[in-house]
């Protein structure tokens, strides 16, 4: 059978959310025998394994394939996921998130309406089960905003607008142009959405439409990965980092909004996570020609002004030398950081 879209998920101890997320797409309002669903394990070591083969067996468009040495992100698994798809059009899903009902239809219908080579949408915040108001750089724009290049509005390269699971992408264009997740990083859904929007000639945003329940956890042994501020993963942030720079130098391309935001959330996960300052300070020259270059006047949206300033006067401080650095180090024990 010939399905619209493939949505892949991939899964890891996912046996408390993994029911939730599958019955989502089950529920949709574009019928489910149109959708094909790869469920990609990174060998779980709970229930997950026999949940996603029992659906497997039970739907003919389920299809779940399993990792034998567990990868350590995502990465893996939805790059599989990209390589077992059979539709035009591709999705993805977290497995502790949801869909809202209509998400697929919605997704599918513009891009071939508009013949777009990608569609975005908005997203639900949800932080430890409450509904969130974080805001967006999109929260002024338009509610329908049609781009032929991300070059015409480069401030939707907003990292908080970069997720992957509130698009519908074009299986073509991932395969000729060789687009994939890079693996042992964080912020690669960062890195595959900048590729693929540098290759891409039409892009639609419905930034009136909320089609996506993305589910924070914050507190817990079980909290998501972005809150979960260890040594491990600010090295995978440290690696995602290096993947983009490299990209963006090798197309020639510099996008100050997006560099900003992404040097200031490097620099929260090195404040924040408990290590060897010399360990930090290393991982800071890597990129001191970038932070050379932070703007002094950017404004990021979803901070409160003042707190900008202070940043921004922050990230200049310490572009100017690696002792600025290890103060601001020494600061940040008696300034409290959310």
């Amino acid at each position: 059978m010939e399905y619209e879209i493939s949505i892949i998920i991939p899964t890891y101890n996912a046996e408390d959310y993994i029911f939730d997320a599958v019955e989502s797409v089950k529920n949709q309002t574009l019928e489910f025998n149109n959708i094909e669903l790869i469920l990609v394990d990174d060998n779980s070591t709970d229930n997950t394994n026999s949940i996603i083969k029992k659906l497997s067996e039970e739907y003919d468009n389920i299809k779940s394939i399993f990792l034998t040495e567990n990868s350590g992100s995502p990465s893996k698994p939805r790059n599989i996921g990209i390589k077992e798809s059979s539709a035009s059009y591709v999705m993805f899903l977290d497995n502790d998130d949801t869909y809202c009902v209509d998400f697929c239809e919605k997704m599918l219908d513009t891009i071939q309406k508009y013949d777009a080579d990608l569609v975005t949408c908005r997203k639900y915040d949800w932080i430890n089960g409450e509904l969130s108001e974080y805001k967006s750089v999109l929260d002024k724009k338009e509610d329908f905003i049609e781009l032929n290049s991300i070059e015409d509005d480069e401030t939707l390269l907003s990292p908080n607008s970069m997720f992957i699971w509130d698009k519908i992408y074009k299986k073509d264009i991932l395969i000729e142009n060789y687009i994939e997740f890079p693996i042992g990083a964080l912020y690669e859904d960062v890195y595959f959405n900048l590729q693929y929007y540098l290759n891409a000639n039409k892009i639609i945003y419905l930034n009136d439409y909320y089609g996506y329940n993305y589910n924070i956890r914050v507190d817990g042994d079980n909290k998501s990965t972005s809150q979960d501020f260890k040594k491990e993963n600010l090295e995978k942030f440290y690696n995602g980092l290096k993947n983009i720079f490299k990209l963006l130098d090798e197309k020639n391309k510099y996008f100050s909004y997006f560099e900003a935001e992404i040097l200031m959330g490097f620099t929260k996960w090195m404040i924040l996570t408990d290590c060897e300052s010399n360990y930090k300070l290393k991982l800071f020259s890597e990129f001191k020609k970038y932070y050379k270059r932070y703007p002094l006047f950017i404004r990021i949206v979803h901070i409160p002004l003042f707190e900008n300033i202070v940043i921004n006067l922050g990230m200049k401080f310490i572009s100017l030398s690696k002792y600025n650095f290890l103060i601001l180090l020494g600061l940040s024990k008696y300034i409290p950081f959310k």
